[in-house]
């Protein structure tokens, strides 16, 4: 009897060995399979909606991103308001970092790869310094504290897959939907106390066809640094000096085309614009 126990727990072992293994090279090949993709500007055939669980959608997303090897300058939150979660399907934020490729500053025009969703008016930041650091609390004004600039910023969301999955699972390893941020000019002496009292108008062609509130995102668009510091910190990571936060579009998301020119108008903030190609 001993032995039968000693035979099928060393069965057992080598079944959750295997397991372990074929997850994986799963991963390992998803996550190839997308930064091929998102390289080459490809869609391709994966089953993101096979994906379980939040922790796996974010393991296949990191690898991804390893797999890229772009140096990494900040972070795209998505869904931070409730008209940009009920489009997209999400039931709560994502994030993803933001690959130096993919971050443009005062950009003209833009090229739309396959696959792309629409844009997002959203609030673009950059980090003063480490946070939260060693023992600070993450809150808002804290987040308040940590942050040395804001620009307004148009992100642009799009999926490598030629089939739409709902849910953030999918969404979180398909590099959290972050196609391109494009950041326009810093607003100097904007008091970062009187974000959430901005609002956001855009243009197509220079009529306005959506306004929404800073205030949408969290109730402040500072609080997405805090979600995003308290998400990194579950994780044992934190936001380093010179990190952009993009926070998450303020109005629901836009569905943009080649030809198109596209103005966000944030108020006191400043405005930026693309045509897109």
């Amino acid at each position: 009897m001993d032995r039968l126990c000693a035979a099928g727990h060393l069965l057992w072992k080598r079944n959750v060995e295997l397991e372990t293994e074929m997850y994986f090279e799963l991963k390992d090949a998803t996550a190839d399979i997308l930064a091929r993709s998102r390289r080459h500007e490809e869609l391709c055939d994966l089953p993101l909606d096979l994906i379980t669980s939040e922790t796996e959608a974010y393991d296949i997303q990191s690898a991804a991103q390893d797999a890229l090897g772009f140096e990494r300058r900040g972070y795209a939150i998505v869904g931070s308001s409730e008209g940009s979660r009920r489009t997209l399907g999400l039931a709560k934020p994502i994030f993803s970092e933001i690959p130096a490729s993919c971050l443009f500053s005062k950009a003209r025009e833009f090229r739309l790869p396959p696959g792309t969703i629409g844009a997002q008016c959203e609030f673009a930041f950059t980090m003063l310094r480490p946070y939260p650091e060693d023992g600070e609390r993450i809150d808002l004004e804290s987040a308040r504290d940590a942050i040395l600039t804001c620009r307004p910023a148009i992100g642009l969301l799009g999926r490598r897959t030629r089939q739409s999955f709902v849910g953030g699972n999918a969404a979180i390893a398909d590099l959290g939907l972050h196609i391109a941020t494009l950041c326009g000019e810093y607003a100097p002496n904007m008091s970062f106390t009187e974000l959430a009292s901005i609002d956001v108008t855009t243009f197509l062609f220079k009529e306005t066809v959506l306004s929404g509130k800073a205030s949408s995102i969290m109730d402040d668009p500072i609080n997405a640094i805090v979600w995003l510091a308290t998400e990194l910190a579950m994780r044992g990571r934190q936001l380093e000096p010179n990190d952009i936060v993009a926070t998450g579009s303020c109005t629901t998301i836009l569905q943009v085309h080649s030809g198109q020119h596209l103005a966000a108008d944030f108020g006191p903030l400043g405005q930026v614009e693309c045509v897109f190609s």
